[in-house]
């Protein structure tokens, strides 16, 4: 049955409104207040100092070793306490406190028809799609995974009496207001929920992608107009973790980059944290987060960091979406999406923070069907089951759009009704009778595997240090491969081994060692090669290597 989407009319008002400006703007923060972070050898008489010398008052610490909020003083300018506190004894960084934002793109309320989880080529809002340029979770449904993994939704709230959220919510935070109702007066955080748990097969609205395996828990660190700072949110990661989550949604964020923000995801590696892509900038033109960084936390490469980008329902690249090659690891539907809204009622919205959050909702999925699974195995199973486009090709690390069912299969293919996923067709012969596996026959398997490699051939020696060398993967059989980078004096990266089922891409992050760190820091140029190994089950290997420039 089609139901009508109804929601409050001033409530889309005041998002609409909300809306209306740019996304992220380089010089958001929140008034007159800074994150500064003290190393470890820094004593209270040392942070007392240096704050005196700032004209800083400590305002709270922040859940990472050594990092504090602290306020600027009256009649002292932001920037000359930037200034003073990054030149004090102790002090590893001092940075404002920069703002993040919702990244939505409403529309009106309408008919609900959910094509992200199953696209049969309906009209959506008067546009056609395409059967089957969907995310395959109604099909992953039919494996019966049930569980209550735990996905974090840092956002504006969530509206708890919301018939169709409510069974699915757990207790969360609201870090605006300080208290414990992350009652939503925005929208967008409800929107965001209901795709991840709305509940499945209750006659009402619409479904979540993990309803029976997941339960959301709201924390607010936007406020009504959809605007927040990164000090809220790193205390939602922190009260997240000390919770229980897992999953850690982030429909927000902006173009500027945070340091400490950074460090507070590399503090908590139990988690995995999806994060929105970015909707382009005031021209709504997607943006290559390659060329310029433009979102964060998106744009941080991190192990447990999946970026999305969002799809529409044609399978392409919507037109707001950023993308990059590097640093967004892939697409999901996100163009309209009919979502639970606050007052008990549903909307249509756009963004790729609606795409987000159907990648967490998959999350969830292959976490409770695999709950020993770590944060970088789920994070590289969601890429690696991606479905291949041209669309996507060149514009996120996978070249692909989302497939639940995929991911499931190469996560948990024990599970019952789910039989493990079978390469595709490689192109060559099948093996003659007898050959390699057979005990009849008397040769063996002489084949090496195929071994391919993607990476930038060109980098910047910042972003190298800052973030490491991100490199696809893929092999024709299923293998073990070695990665390393190289300069003429040595090894410059911690080497990397991964096991890789056949013909499925995986991502790996090189960072740089001692040695590499001091190469990169003292020279302009630096000449490299990425040395690639790859070993199959009977011992025949295949070895690549490809040069690699990184300029200052």
């Amino acid at each position: 049955m089609v139901r009508p989407v109804v929601v409050i009319a001033f409530a889309i008002g005041l998002v609409l409104t909300l809306c209306a400006g740019p996304l992220g703007e380089a010089t958001a923060a929140a008034p007159a207040e800074l994150i500064v972070r003290f190393d470890s050898g820094a004593t209270a008489a040392d942070r007392l100092d240096a704050r005196k010398g700032a004209r800083a008052d400590f305002e709270r610490k922040l859940p990472v070793q050594g990092m504090q909020l602290v306020e600027v003083e009256s009649g002292q300018s932001v920037a000359a306490a930037e200034r003073a506190l990054a030149s004090a004894d102790g002090v590893l960084y001092a940075e404002p406190n920069a703002t993040r934002r919702a990244f939505l793109r409403p529309n009106d309320p309408y008919f609900s028809q959910l094509w992200a989880m199953e696209n049969t080529g309906q009209s959506i809002r008067g546009v056609s799609g395409t059967p089957d340029a969907d995310s395959d979770v109604a099909e992953a449904w039919d494996a019966g995974i049930h569980g209550g993994t735990v996905v974090a939704v840092i956002d504006t709230g969530a509206d708890a009496t919301h018939p169709d959220l409510a069974p699915n919510l757990v207790a969360g935070w609201d870090f605006v207001a300080g208290d414990d109702d992350p009652a939503d007066e925005n929208g967008h955080g409800t929107h965001v929920s209901g795709t991840i748990v709305a509940e499945r097969g209750n006659g009402l609205g619409v479904a979540g992608v993990a309803d029976d395996a997941a339960k959301v828990m709201p924390l607010r660190v936007l406020d009504g107009t959809g605007s927040g700072s990164v000090s809220n949110v790193i205390l939602a990661y922190a009260y997240a973790f000390q919770n229980g989550a897992k999953v850690v949604n982030l429909s927000l964020g902006s173009n500027s980059p945070s340091r400490a923000e950074r460090d507070a995801i590399a503090t908590f590696p139990t988690m995995l944290f999806v994060a929105a892509a970015g909707n382009g900038g005031a021209d709504g033109v997607g943006d290559d987060n390659d060329a310029a960084a433009t979102t964060y936390p998106c744009a941080y490469l991190l192990p447990n960091v999946v970026c999305v980008a969002a799809s529409d329902n044609r399978d392409q690249l919507a037109g707001f979406s950023n993308y990059g090659a590097t640093s967004v690891d892939l697409a999901a539907p996100g163009v309209n999406i009919a979502s639970t809204w606050p007052g008990g009622g549903y909307s249509w919205a756009s963004g790729t923070s609606m795409a987000t959050p159907l990648v967490s909702g998959a999350a969830a999925l292959l976490w409770s069907a695999a709950p020993s699974a770590q944060s970088t195995d789920i994070g590289a199973d969601l890429i690696a089951g991606a479905d291949a486009s041209p669309a996507f090709e060149g514009r996120t690390v996978s070249g692909g759009r989302l497939n639940v069912l995929r991911s499931l299969r190469l996560v948990a293919h024990v599970v019952v009704g789910m039989p493990a996923p079978t390469p595709p067709p490689s192109g060559t012969a099948e093996p003659a009778p007898g050959a390699s596996g057979s005990p009849s026959g008397g040769v063996g398997d002489a084949v090496p595997p195929g071994l391919s490699i993607r990476v930038r051939r060109h980098a910047l020696i910042a972003a190298l240090l800052a973030h490491g060398l991100a490199v696809r993967l893929r092999c024709s059989e299923a293998c073990t491969t070695r990665l390393g980078l190289r300069a003429r004096r040595g090894a410059v990266t911690v080497r990397r081994r991964l096991a890789l089922a056949p013909d499925v891409s995986r991502r790996v992050v090189l960072r740089p060692n001692r040695l590499g760190r001091r190469l990169l820091r003292h020279r302009n140029s630096l000449a490299l090669t990425l040395v690639g190994r790859a070993v199959d089950s009977a011992g025949n290997s295949r070895r690549l290597k490809i040069a690699l420039i990184v300029n200052r």
